[in-house]
Order: C-alpha cells, then structure tokens, then sequence
C-alpha cells in the first residue's frame, strides 16, 4: 500500500471521527479537549507512517548506490587486469610473465641467486691466489657463484627467444670477469614437432650440462660433466625434432671455444673471425619411456610427483681451428650415454662418455693412442617432503701427462628445499681419492676445487639458492 492511500485512508478515518464527533455533538456530549486529542492521534499515526515509507525508499536508494560502487571497483580491477584495455594479463607462472590476450606475445623474467661458503683442503700448502706466499692447506670463504637474469617469451606466435645475464666470479673461465650473456639464442617454430633454433646456447648432448644449474641435485655439476667440450655454450644453429616419446637435434656449430682476454681486455670467443673452433657436428636423441618431458627438467624428483624413465644417447665431432690456436690436432670425437629414473621420492641418474681427443689441451701423454673415458652416477632419497639426501660418484680418465691421472670423487649431501627449487639452503662434501683436480680437467671454478695435483683433496660447500 503506498504513501499516499495510506495517508488518504487516514485523513479519510480522521474527518470520519471527527465528522461523526461533530454529529453526535447534537446528541452527546463532546468536550473540545476530545476532539483536539483524536486529531493529534491521527497525526501522529500519518507522521510514522510517512517516516517509515522515506526509510525504505533511503534503504533502497543506498543499495543501488552499493551496487554501483561494487560495479565501478570490479570494472576498474578488470581493467588494471587488462593493463587498461591493451588486452594483456601479467602475473606468476613459471617466473614472472606479461601475456597478450591471444597469447601471441610474452614474456618472462626469471631471476636465480647463488651464494656460498666454501671450505677446501689440500695435503700441502697451495696459494691459488698466486701471490708471492707459500699459501695454505686450507681455504674458506664466502662467494657469490652466480647471479642471474633470464628473459625468455614469445614473438607474433611462433618465435621465440631466450637470453641469460649472468654474473660470476668464474665467467671466461676461472678468470673474473663482469657479466655476460650466459645464452642468447632465436626459435623458430618450423611445424609441430620441427623448430630452428639459432644463436649463443648450450650444445644438447649431455643430461648432466643440459639441466639448468638452479635445477641440479648436488650445489654444483660434476667434475666429469664439465670436462667434456659439450658441457659448454657456443654459437651455432639446432635443428629440433619433439613427439611425444621422443626428442632430437641435430647441431652445426663453432664448436668448444676458448675465453681469452685480448689486449683491451675483452673475452672474444663470440666474435666470428677470433673463434678457436673450426667447426663441430652435435647432436642427441632422447627417448621418453615413462613420465613426462617437465619432470625431467631437473635432476631431483620430490615426494608425490610421477614417477617415469628417460635414455639419452649424445654424440660430437669437432676440429679446432689451428691457424688460431697454433696446433695440428686432428678431429676429436665422444659419445655419451645416460639414464634418468624417477620415483616419486627418489631418483637415479648415470652417465658414461667415451672420447677421443688426441690434442688434450691439458697436455697428452706422448705417443699414446688411448681414448678419455669415464662414468658418474648420482641419486637422491627424500627423507621428507622438503629433506632430501643425495649422493653421487665420478671417474675419469682424462688421459693426460700426470703419472696416476683418474679423477675418483665421492659427493654426499643434503638439500632443505624451504619452497621447492625457489628457496634452497643445500650442503655437500666431496672427496678426491685420487691425484688429479683441475690440474688435468679443468671446471674447477664453479665446483671450487683448486687447481692441484694433491690426492686426497676435499671440499666443503654449502648454498643458499633464491629462483624466481
């Protein structure tokens, strides 16, 4: 009933009461003073009603101002989603990422931070800092091993790119050096399984160098791993075959380079006309018995995850360029194989190369046609969801002038994962049972083993990793 038929039913009522008042006047006996409260009542009741038709209309006329202002905050949150109507969205995936609404376009940056304490010991007095001194058994301290920027997206569909900065005390070798582009490479997406990528990248062949260092098991890749050519970067161009079950490339490249400072103390591996590398054939074939291509992006496999089986098989062929190197080596050659297992809590992982590199660049032994060989293996058990223990052990024969020459570590350790691969605090120990370190492989700048010929070396490190 609205307003106004209320009120009219009431002053209808009052002039009633007031009229039959004013007739029964003629009868009775009716007192001003009754006629005067009879009117005040009616009024009153007029009042409240009126009172309580203007709260409810208040009432709905804030709720539709309610609505509104819901309405322009969820209309400005979804344009600030849209970075203002441009049609793209930004947020976390991965690393941090700025997608087009069609997905056409992106890009991702990703940050890795690695800093660690290092405690090392030799049997006799080393002075790896090369000053005048006798040095000591023992060395220790704090050094920021690698900072990292990586950027990576996508260009009008079907391109793509992927470049590294990174920071290190050992980049151009274990000379320091200021940052430089880790890998710079293009992508063209040629079919659904076929892509061309061009560019600074890693050669594909061994598991081990493969797997990004934020992604590895141990704080650092193994001595073995870094000693072969193909656990470097170089400039070339990849053919890439992806199925389901099955990955390949195929490589033509400069093939392993050596960082050199020039006279204005710039390393010019990179550059075409100063390349050591006359030229390199590489390539691998990676077969997926179980499990999915993701997983197997890391060296681990945490509790609850799938479990699953890869096989590689990798292979190069390479000639340096002697009119800039100054030697008469012949074509060198390796083959690797490795075998990834996961289960869901515990994984293993084994590799053997086999090479033939008659011009070592660590000094051959004369007259000897013998070839470098050698095998690492490598697991890990979760103790918890974030506790993992890991151990791992490595030979090589590297083939050089030293008497008793094989590289025989052991690696036992532990990582705390504080939110997965994102915030780690890892420890490890290694130890040497046999002569040769760096002195005869090199690698030693990221795995911080001196540059000694000392049996018995060991090394303790531990790390602290933040990747975004």
């Amino acid at each position: 009933m609205s307003l106004m038929t209320k009120v009219g039913f009431l002053a209808g009522a009052a002039a009633t009461t007031l009229t039959g008042a004013a007739l029964a006047g003629t009868s009775a006996d009716v007192s001003y003073e009754n006629l005067q409260q009879r009117l005040d009542a009616a009024e009153a009741k007029i009042t409240e009603l009126s009172a309580s038709q203007n709260a409810d209309w208040m009432t709905e006329q804030r709720a539709e101002q309610v609505r509104g202002l819901v309405q322009d905050v969820l209309a400005d949150a979804d344009t600030r989603a849209s970075l203002q109507g441009s049609g793209m969205t930004a947020g976390y995936d991965g690393g941090f990422v700025i997608n087009s609404n069609d997905g056409n376009w992106s890009l991702k940056i990703n940050g890795l931070l690695q800093n660690r304490w290092v405690l090392s010991h030799t049997k006799d007095d080393q002075n790896p800092a090369g000053g005048a001194g006798a040095g000591e058994k023992s060395h220790h301290g704090f050094e920021t091993t690698r900072a990292a920027l990586n950027f990576s997206g996508t260009v009008a569909s079907d391109y793509h790119f992927n470049v590294r900065l990174n920071w290190s005390a050992y980049n151009g070798g274990n000379t320091p050096a200021p940052a430089e582009v880790e890998w710079a490479y293009g992508t063209v997406d040629m079919s659904d399984t076929m892509s061309l990528q061009m560019g600074k990248q890693k050669y594909d062949v061994m598991r081990g160098y493969m797997v990004n260092a934020e992604f590895q098991q141990a704080i650092e890749r193994s001595l073995y791993t870094y000693y072969w050519a193909t656990s470097s970067v170089t400039n070339g161009i990849k053919l890439n075959y992806a199925q389901d079950s099955l990955r390949a490339n195929i490589m033509y490249s400069n093939g392993p380079t050596v960082a050199a400072w020039n006279g204005n103390g710039v390393v010019p591996q990179d550059v075409y006309s100063q390349n050591s590398g006359d030229w390199m054939l590489s390539g691998r074939i990676g077969w997926l018995a179980s499990g999915t291509w993701s997983q197997f992006d890391e060296m681990t496999s945490p509790k609850n995850t799938e479990s699953g089986m890869l096989f590689g098989f990798g292979w190069a062929v390479w000639d340096d360029n002697d009119a800039i190197t100054g030697g008469n080596g012949d074509t060198q050659w390796l083959l690797s194989l490795d075998a990834s297992m996961d289960f869901g809590g515990w994984n293993l992982f084994g590799s053997i190369t086999i090479g033939d590199d008659s011009q070592n660049a660590f000094g051959a032994i004369p007259n000897d046609d013998g070839n470098q060989w050698g095998w690492m293996v490598q697991g890990g058990y979760y103790l918890t969801d974030d506790i993992e223990l890991f151990g791992r052990f490595e030979w090589l024969d590297p083939r050089t002038a030293l008497d008793n020459d094989n590289i025989e570590i052991l690696t036992v350790g532990a990582n705390w994962y504080l939110a997965g691969q994102n915030a780690k605090l890892s420890i490890d120990w290694g130890y040497n049972f046999d002569t040769t370190t760096t002195a005869a492989v090199g690698g030693g700048g990221y795995t911080n083993w001196l540059n000694s010929a000392q049996r018995n070396e060991w090394v303790l490190r531990t790390q602290l990793q933040l990747y975004f």
